[in-house]
């Protein structure tokens, strides 16, 4: 893709696995919660973030598709929470993690489907940011241009887990 769509936003990330044993004890650090739903047949996400103090954000988005290994154009639109649980009734692929912020980044580790996973990614404002970046000693291997590390695939890869019942 050599365009970015109208109302959306240049994302340019970097990720890598980690040694979560090397990023120390975590228990008293704060994380979100972040729950995805990838919607089925589509490039469209659903996600509900809980902050450490209970607070909820709503939010759909939509991935266009890599313009460099480090960048992807994406959109988001925020939500109520009455429109975020019309949507996830929409059939998709779920994920669940708990997300750090530290060193510079956010550290993910997985709950569902793969709990357990951790990786670690770093947003830049530019490709020249994201090319010189080192990253902390915490890291192993870079998984960046890797796709089978993304959230969608993530979460495709492990079935289809029913979706629990949502109150409306």
């Amino acid at each position: 893709m050599t365009s970015v769509p109208k109302y959306s936003a240049m994302e340019i990330e970097r990720r890598w696995l980690v040694d979560l044993a090397a990023a120390g004890d975590l228990s008293a650090t704060p994380f979100r919660k972040i729950e995805d739903l990838y919607i089925e047949g589509s490039r469209l996400r659903l996600r509900k973030t809980t902050g450490p103090d209970g607070l909820c954000i709503f939010k759909f988005g939509k991935k266009y598709g890599k313009s460099s290994t480090a960048s992807e154009p994406v959109a988001n639109l925020y939500l109520t929470e009455a429109e975020y649980e019309q949507l996830a009734k929409l059939p998709g692929a779920a994920t669940l993690k708990r997300r750090y912020s530290m060193a510079g980044g956010a550290l993910d580790i997985y709950e569902r489907p793969r709990a357990g996973l951790a990786i670690f990614e770093v947003e830049f404002g530019d490709e020249e940011a994201a090319r010189t970046y080192r990253p902390p000693h915490f890291v192993t291997r870079e998984i960046t241009g890797e796709s089978s590390f993304s959230g969608v695939s993530l979460s495709e890869a492990h079935g289809r887990p029913a979706l629990a019942p949502r109150a409306v």
